[in-house]
């Protein structure tokens, strides 16, 4: 399952469709460790890995020339390095923006289980600071989330004491500080947990291949309400009515009622066709937004199952195309962010603001052009607020841009 974070990863993603939380900053909590997990809330120790930047970004050219100018502009704020956990050097997985902070999740290259978050406070203060970081000893962290005080984690690890190598995992918040007290943990089917989302007490999680999708209990223990098997799983996003699974080989959007979790529909997607792979999905405005791989972006009527807009996935001369899927899209009013890969961050503009319930009406996604980092290894994932861009770059660590309308 390695190669999922290699050339897709494992979002929110950042899911800005769900209830936000404000964590004040605190200080004075100490680092701890059991073993297994180090947490470290020494600021000190951690500035290092973040670069202040306040770049200006150009847009590579998208566009007719006759084109009008872009009505937003970029600036890179920071980069932040990804940790080095028992010598080797992690690459960020996942990162999600909730109100002040972003959280970002880490795995390692190759056969290994080591993982990492860091939580990073990007608005409220002059720069983005990492108020705390977490390191796991035997465990790949594929993606994160927050919500309610609780960090959630979608993970697989390689020890052999576990009954299974994939669960989740939650972590006490206070302000951005970690605690290793009050941790929880549920193992769960098939090799890896592939995405994790919580809201209003509960937990939805999904795991790959023989997986399928968790329903959890919002507490200390993460007692399992149900599971739907779903070959395949590798996303799941919700809003006030749907709960959504991405999944692939081939491609899907399964459609759930989110106050009876009955399945309403599954609906073929074209993509999403190269196995281990990650598809990322984001509900808004009633259609699922859908990173579907090797068919580029799928804009999906949740009614219905029409596709009522589309990108073609990237392609790049001197790149394998292998390398330039579209593993992960997020979006606020018109403007969409693209995560392809080795291709990097593309922005594209819809011709009405996606939030709004447009039924099987057509929508237009139109290229814009690509985000130009002086350095990006493979953008595995990407979150944005209507604000913000938040970019989990690989081995490039976590790039964080500012955008000004």
């Amino acid at each position: 399952m390695k190669r999922l974070i290699v050339i897709g990863a494992m979002s929110f993603l950042f899911l800005a469709g769900c209830e936000k939380s404000v964590e004040p900053a605190v200080q004075g909590v100490p680092d701890q460790t059991d073993g297994r997990i180090t947490v470290i809330n020494d600021e000190a120790k951690l500035a290092g890995r973040v670069t202040i930047r306040d770049e200006d970004l150009t847009i590579s050219s998208g566009l007719p020339k006759a084109a009008a100018p872009l009505a937003f502009s970029l600036k890179l704020n920071s980069e932040i390095t990804p940790p080095t956990v028992g010598g080797q050097k992690l690459q960020a997985t996942s990162v999600v923006l909730n109100a002040n902070f972003a959280y970002v999740s880490y795995n390692v290259q190759g056969s290994s289980a080591i993982g990492a978050i860091d939580v990073v406070q990007v608005k409220g203060v002059k720069n983005a600071v990492i108020r705390a970081s977490v390191q796991f000893a035997d465990t790949d962290v594929n993606t994160v989330f927050f919500d309610n005080n609780m960090v959630y984690l979608a993970e697989a690890s390689g020890n052999p004491a576990y009954d299974s190598p994939s669960f989740v995992e939650a972590l006490v918040s206070n302000g951005g500080k970690l605690q290793l007290s009050g941790n929880a943990k549920r193992m769960l089917s098939s090799y890896a947990a592939t995405s994790v989302v919580a809201s209003n007490g509960k937990v939805y999680a999904t795991t790959g291949n023989t997986g399928g999708l968790y329903v959890l209990t919002q507490n200390s223990t993460l007692d399992v309400e149900s599971f739907t098997s779903l070959e395949d799983a590798r996303w799941v996003d919700l809003d006030a009515n749907y709960v959504v699974v991405a999944q692939g080989t081939p491609g899907r959007l399964s459609v759930f009622n989110r106050s009876t979790m009955a399945l309403l529909n599954t609906y073929s997607v074209p993509g999403a066709t190269i196995a281990e792979s990650k598809s990322t999905v984001r509900i808004i405005g009633g259609k699922g937004l859908f990173a579907a791989g090797d068919a580029g972006v799928q804009l999906v009527n949740l009614a219905t199952g029409s596709i009522v807009g589309s990108l073609p996935r990237v392609t790049v001369s001197g790149l394998d195309p292998s390398v330039t899927v579209t593993n992960a899209v997020d979006a606020a009013g018109a403007y969409v962010y693209i995560s392809n890969g080795e291709a990097g961050i593309y922005v594209a503009q819809a011709s009405q603001a996606l939030e709004n319930l447009s039924g099987n009406t057509t929508v237009t996604l139109t290229t814009l052009g690509k985000l130009q980092f002086t350095s990006l290894q493979s953008a595995n994932h990407v979150a944005f607020d209507g604000k913000q861009i938040a970019v989990a770059a690989g081995l490039g660590g976590v790039k964080l841009v500012d955008m000004t309308e």
